[in-house]
This record gives structure tokens, sequence and C-alpha cells, in this order.
């Protein structure tokens, strides 16, 4: 047992590239030697621009050699009057044995003539060589390229490729390339070849050629020097995470320097320079202890420049016409309003069979009324807002910069004198802008985010569209969730099928045939995955949601007192005994009486439950109906409902439901009936799930049915 490394050296892959390569590489490679019992511990990964590899400890230099048993023909078959027949012959040529190397084993079907033989295990390198060139095949690449006179294809040429197992070399070959003990350091501070003696030495001897090989390692020290570079500006950088994974794939010595643009360039909304540093240049940017943009920026390079003031003033004379563009489209944005800009709104198409933007806006305005009303707010601001959030979809810094639309809108809202909460539905309209992102935070912007993702997610499937695999052009995922994540954590009391209803009268006659209950169910499942997340148990929620799946708040509240519930020794005994008053109740074909009647509760446990039934229900029915604006108290439901628990479990232990007497059966199917509606007020109990140990002490509820 040794340890293994595998290195594929090559020109500089894209950033984006390099880390998903050498996963593949990894993962593939482990679960070949996992499979071939030749290794069991999961490799390190190494990626830097030039290079993948991957390294495993403890890998055996060849497989265990097995027993394997070869069945050949029927025994009845294999000999004619002593002597071995043509089919057994083929047999034994096949393995290679005599006549004598074979047994006979008994089957239902009769004794059949085996041989049992050793099969070598196979060398590691044989193991390796076979699967090796279909594992770097396979490997996820945008585009494919060839290079030289070969046929060979990979995502950039191929330079090395070096194969070590513990101190031997392994004659491994792939793409044009024999495997050696060699790998490369820093293209420009140590260009020679490094010999590899042992895979444990590999990520020692690369860094001492300027080489972090260690993708975890070189990115905790890119975020270490931007942050030291930034603290002697007196900044704190940008440290968007997409930009830090970036710019560590795009170096393997990482250098951190500071340069500076001219202040005037700060008349620019940040967010807009902030985009084009990050962006464009891979730039990160400063802000003062006031959350102000700062006039500095850090460059990451992949050199120990001895004259870093030559590299800061190329990146600063970079840096400084990309503002330049920007301030041009901002001074020409500054010269018209935002409402000027609603005109051309009839020229940007949203969907070709849904209509220009113009047709979204009218019909996000028929939905923010409704919204306004439901939610009693001053419609006036909701309707400036919808009929300006798109605006600035045809100024020119959105054209140059598609992420400032909404970001610029909220400028431009405000420089023309636009109130604060208008303003800010200008861009959180958007929000969120990914899972978990911030949800928009005014009344006026959750309604104009709501109805901007209901009217596109209602369009989409009235067209018969709905998203399919991986494929979401529309982002309908993202707006179902961000419609119930407003509707849930900013505790709005709608409903998903009046929102539907809504935008559907929007819509007109441009749907031809929309199917609301599928829009629905979409929404739904993207609840139940959001639910999930938030630590609810599947069987809860579909507990709840076969009762209520239509307000997100209501689910929520229904769930909140049903975590609380469950956790009680009566919810063992109502689930089993729900479940068990449903599966009675299905059976049951002709109608039952609508009430109960006393008289002919005869078993003292029947007539006890139906008291507690009546002592309880106007408790359940107060608490389910409250006066005002106040929400069902869910939690006080379940309390009350636990303390049928005892008498519940009487009834099933002492009472024959299914008694011969007519009029006995069908008032105790009534009852039972009347006792299974409150139990399940908040949600199906007989679909919990409670916990095998309290199912084991309370039991099955013995009795007759």
């Amino acid at each position: 047992m040794a340890d293994l490394i595998i290195e594929l050296g090559c020109e500089e892959l894209p950033a984006g590239s390099v880390m998903p390569m050498a996963q593949h590489l990894g993962s593939a490679l482990f679960a070949l030697l996992k499979q071939s019992e030749l290794c069991d511990s999961a490799p390190e990964i190494f990626a830097t621009p030039r290079r993948i590899a991957a390294r495993f400890a403890n890998v055996g230099d060849r497989q265990a050699d097995t027993q394997v048993e070869r069945r050949g023909p029927a025994k009845a078959a294999a000999f004619k009057e002593g002597q071995p027949t043509k089919a057994l012959e083929g047999f034994m040529r096949s393995a290679g044995v005599s006549l004598d190397a074979l047994s006979t084993i008994d089957t239902p079907k009769g004794e059949w003539m085996v041989v049992r033989q050793t099969q070598p295990g196979k060398a590691l390198e044989d193991v390796l060589a076979d699967a090796l060139p279909t594992i770097i095949k396979n490997m996820p690449m945008p585009r494919r390229m060839r290079w030289g006179a070969t046929t060979d294809e990979f995502l950039r040429p191929v330079v090395w490729l070096m194969a070590v197992h513990g101190t031997t070399t392994l004659p491994l070959s792939v793409l044009g390339l024999q495997a050696g003990n060699r790998s490369w350091g820093h293209r420009f501070h140590a260009p020679e070849a490094l010999t590899i003696d042992q895979p444990a030495s590999y990520e020692a001897l690369l860094e001492s050629a300027y080489v972090m090989a260690d993708p975890a390692e070189r990115r905790a020290r890119v975020v270490e020097l931007v942050q030291r570079e930034a603290v002697t500006l007196g900044g704190t950088p940008v440290m968007d995470d997409e930009l830090v994974d970036e710019v560590t794939q795009l170096v393997e010595w990482p250098v951190a320097l500071a340069g500076k643009f001219d202040e005037e360039f700060l008349e620019i909304p940040k967010e807009a320079l902030i985009q084009t540093m990050q962006e464009n240049q891979r730039y990160f940017a400063l802000l003062d202890s006031q959350g102000a943009l700062m006039p500095s920026f850090v460059t990451v390079a992949n050199v120990e420049s001895k004259n870093p003031a030559t590299v800061i003033d190329g990146n600063e004379r970079v840096i400084r016409p990309r503002f330049a563009d920007t301030m041009f489209f901002w001074n020409q944005d500054k010269q018209d309003t935002l409402a000027s800009h609603q005109p051309q709104l009839s020229r940007l198409l949203f969907q070709e069979k849904l209509g220009s933007v113009a047709d979204k806006v009218e019909r996000m305005g028929a939905v923010g009324q409704w919204l306004s009303t439901e939610l009693h707010t001053d419609n006036d601001a909701v309707q400036l807002a919808v009929s300006l959030c798109k605006c600035d979809l045809n100024t020119e810094i959105v054209k140059e910069l598609a992420k400032m639309q909404g970001i610029c809108g909220r400028y431009y809202a405000l420089r023309d004198g636009h109130s604060a909460e208008v303003a800010e539905a200008m861009e959180q309209h958007y929000y969120p802008k990914q899972a978990g992102g911030a949800l928009p935070q005014g009344t006026v912007s959750q309604i104009v985010a709501l109805a901007d993702k209901t009217d596109t997610l209602v369009g989409i499937f009235g067209l018969g569209m709905k998203p399919t695999g991986a494929k979401d052009p529309f982002a309908l995922r993202r707006a179902s969730l961000g419609i119930v994540r407003i509707i849930v954590e900013h505790r709005l009391n709608l409903s998903l099928d009046a929102l539907l209803d809504a935008s559907l009268a929007s819509y007109g006659s441009r749907l031809s045939d929309p199917d609301k209950g599928d829009m629905l169910a979409y929404i739904v499942e993207r609840m139940r995955g959001y639910l999930v997340d938030k630590g609810y148990t599947p069987d809860a929620i579909d507990a709840v949601l076969a009762k209520q799946s239509n307000k997100p708040l209501d689910i929520v509240q229904r769930l909140a007192a049903m975590q609380q519930f469950r956790d009680t020794d009566a919810a063992v005994s109502l689930s089993a005994a729900s479940k068990r008053m449903s599966n009675i109740l299905k059976k049951v074909t002709d109608s039952l009486p609508a009430t109960v009647n006393s008289s002919l509760l005869k078993e003292p446990a029947e007539a006890a439950l139906f008291k507690q039934v009546a002592d309880v229900t106007p408790t359940i029915e107060a608490a389910l109906s409250p006066i005002g604006d106040k929400a069902p108290d869910y939690v006080q439901v379940m309390q009350t409902t636990a303390t049928l628990s005892g008498a519940v479990d009487a009834f099933f232990d002492n009472v024959m439901v299914m008694d011969e007497d007519t009029a006995l059966r069908e008032n105790r199917l009534a009852l039972l009936a009347q006792v299974n509606d409150l139990c399940c007020s908040t949600a199906e109990l007989g679909l919990l799930k409670p916990a095998d140990t309290l199912m084991a002490e309370h039991g099955s509820g013995q009795g007759s049915a």
C-alpha cells in the first residue's frame, strides 16, 4: 500500500472549468479504485490554471486474487457413453482445463459441470490504463480543441502527465503523453521541471516553485492578501464569493496589489462601478466605514513583479476608460426622467405570445390593484411603482450593464423626486435574486414583486411551457419560491388560488386554456421543499397540505402547531386512531346520520367520548374562527384535540363499531366521523409517522371494529 497521485498538466484553463474538471478526475478515479478494492479513502484534490490532480492514500498495487466458478453444460449433456461430448470439450477449451479439473454441483434442475479457478487480480497500472482515457474523455468542459497533428481533444492543449505510486512511476499513456514523475513549477518564476519522488512531497515541492496547488489554501491566501491591502488603505473589500473563486482559479501564486481611480467617477452609482471592476477586471472594490465606495481597488496578480508600480499603473490605466464609458452613459441618462422611458417599453419583447414589457406592466398593475385591496395598501403608490419598475431597461447604463436593472431604477426614481418606498420597489421587486436571498422589504415592493413573479409564472404556464429538467429559461422555480417566501416571511394573509385568479384575469383572452391547478401544484411543490429546508418533516407537511394547500402563511402556522403536538404522547395515540377511523369510514358506502343520537349510546366508553367531544367542540371552533384579523390559534386547537386521546383509545378498546344493529352501527360511525373531523381540523393526523419507539409504547389501539 502506498500513496498515489495523478496529475494532468496543460495550458491555462478557463477559471470556471478548473474545479469541476479536478473534482471529476478525483471522484471518477475514486469510484474506480474503490470498485477495484484498491483504495477506500477519498482523494485530495489539487487544481490551478495549469494543472488538475488527485492524490489517494494507501492504494494497493494489485487486486486480490479471486475464486470464480464457471458453469458448463448439464452433466446429462456432458457425457455420451462415458465420453465427453463436444459441448463439454468446448467448455474445457474455453476454461483452459482438463477433465480432471472439473466437478459437479447439484441444482434444482439436476447436476451441472463446473470448474473452480483462481482469477489473478489486475495490477494497479492495468486498472488505471484501461479506465483513465475514458475518465479524461468524460470530463465536463464547455468545448474541446485539437492541437498539433494529433486527433486528441481537450479543453486546452495537454502538456504533461504524471502518475506516481509510492516511489514508482506508473507506465500510463493518455492524450499522446507517456506518464512520468515530473511536474512543472510557475510559468515565470520557476519554469523548470520538478521531480516528484513520492506523492506526499507534491504540494511542498510545488510551493517551493511558486505554485500553491491546494485550491482551498490558495483561496484563503487570496482573501488574506486582499484584506491586508484593503486595511492599508483604510477600507473593507467587497468579497463576492464568485469573484474570489474565479480569481483563485486564475492564479497559481497570488500577489495582491492596490490601485486607485479618479474620484470624479464616484458620481456614478457605486453598484455600476463595482460590477465593472468585478466582471471586467476581476478587481476587488473597497468601501469606507460608512459603506461608501472608495476611489481604490485591489487586484490579484499571478506574479511577483520586481516593479509592482508598473503593474499597478497598468491596471489603473485599464480601468479608466471603462469608467469613462459608464460616466458617459450616466450623464446621458440624467437628461431624461425615468417616466420618459415608458413609451419605449412597448418595443421591448417580454415573450412572443405574451406581448411586450409594456403589456406585462399593464397586467402587473391589475394584479397590484387586487393586492393593494387585500393588503390594505395605498394603491396609488403601488400603481406608480408598477408603471416605473421596468423603465430603467431602456437606460444606457442598463443596456451596458444588465445587472444594474432595478438598481439604476432606484437611483433614477430618487433623482426624479419619487418617494423612498416607490424608489425601493424599483430594485427590490426583483428580489429574491437567488435561493435564500434578501426579500423585498416595504409593502409596495412586496406587492410589485408578487405581481411581477405571478405574471411570469401564469403567462409561461398558460402557454404550456412548464420547466422540464434543468431547463428553466424564465426562472419559474425562483419566482415560485419567491412568491412563497414573500408571503410566509412577511406574514401576508394571501391565497395562492386568488392570486392566480387575479393574474389570469389580467391576461384576458391572451391565454386560451390555462391550467390553474397545474400552476398551483407547481408553487406548492416549491413550497414543500422550502418547508423541508425550514426543518419541518415531510409527513407533517403532507398532513397539513391534505387540509390546506392554498394559503402559505396558514400552512406554516398549522405546521408550527403540529411541531409542538407531535412530540406528545397524544400525537401517537391520535394519529393511529385517526388512521384507523379514516380506514373504517372509507368503507362506508351508505350516508351517515348528520348528528349523533345520544339515546343510542349504549356503551359507557362511547357516551364518555360523545360528552368529551361536545365539551371541546366550542373551544376548537372558537380557535379556528377568531374574531377580527387574528389568525386561527392552531396551538390551542391541537392542545384541546390532545385531550380526546384517552377517550378515543377507550372507545376502540371497549366498543364494537360495526355492530349488527344498523342503528347502533350508523350512530357509532357518525360519532367517529365527528371525532375524526375534530382531530383533523388542523392536519390529517393519520398521515403522521410517529417514532417507532412511541408506536411500540402505545401499541396498536386494540379493540373491535
